[in-house]
């Protein structure tokens, strides 16, 4: 490696520490999206109770009404077997007769509904039950992933701050000028601002660059830029 400005070297160190703080940024704007993706776990988990649950009412709907049902045709049966009671016709009394073993009938039909939808409503009471004890296992894990996730917040936070201390100590010796175009370079580029110059390719836009580029690097008397995409070059030969 050709000879370096003492510059240079001041620019390399504090990239390197930027760097560093871009990536415990990033690091650190990632964790809500991470507490999201943990919570979205429990996004199917919580569907299959609410639709558990949802099966479970209709049943008891349906039940309730069967119900409702048999009461309205008990009713019935007790009006005919009054008026059969109050009837002195025989023709008149067969026709009740007749009109309460109808409603009879249709009470047994619907009893036997009844009961196939109280051993339904079991299950489905049964499958609430697993679909909670699923939730609860995954709202323990889900639980244990956000608590890590703020911890791990808390981490990185503590890490970038030290790491902008350190910055601010590099660049504070840094000449304004080298300082403020490096600045404006580090805040465009999304890998680096101070790239390498090894034969004759740019090590961030990775294009040739012309002769005079490369002269007024070996001649190493000032900061150098890439013509191609403005990055602050290095030689290495």
């Amino acid at each position: 490696m050709a000879a370096m400005l003492p510059q240079i070297s001041q620019l390399l160190q504090l990239q390197e520490r930027d760097q560093r703080i871009r990536a415990l940024q990033k690091e650190l704007k990632d964790i809500p999206k991470n507490e999201a993706l943990a919570r979205s776990q429990l996004a199917g988990d919580l569907a299959a109770v609410e639709a558990a649950q949802q099966k479970a009412k209709e049943i008891e709907v349906r039940i309730k009404s069967l119900e409702l049902d048999i009461q309205t045709r008990q009713n019935s049966i007790k009006r005919l077997q009054n008026q059969q009671f109050e009837t002195r016709k025989n023709d008149e009394f067969q026709a009740l007769g007749v009109e309460v073993q109808r409603y009879e009938r249709e009470v047994g039909g619907l009893e036997d509904q009844e009961l196939e939808l109280m051993e339904t409503l079991e299950t489905a009471k049964a499958a609430i039950q697993a679909a909670q004890t699923r939730l609860a296992g995954t709202q323990a894990r889900v639980d244990e992933e956000l608590k890590a996730l703020v911890a791990r917040a808390g981490g990185v936070q503590q890490r970038l701050e030290a790491e902008q201390a350190e910055r601010h100590s590099l660049a504070t010796p840094i000449d304004p000028g080298p300082l403020d175009l490096y600045n404006r370079l580090f805040a465009k580029k999304p890998d680096a601002a101070v790239v390498a110059l090894e034969n004759g390719i740019c090590g961030g836009c990775h294009m040739k660059v012309v002769i005079g580029t490369l002269q007024q690097l070996r001649q190493n008397e000032g900061i150098t830029q890439c013509e191609s995409c403005g990055r602050i070059l290095y030689l290495v030969e």
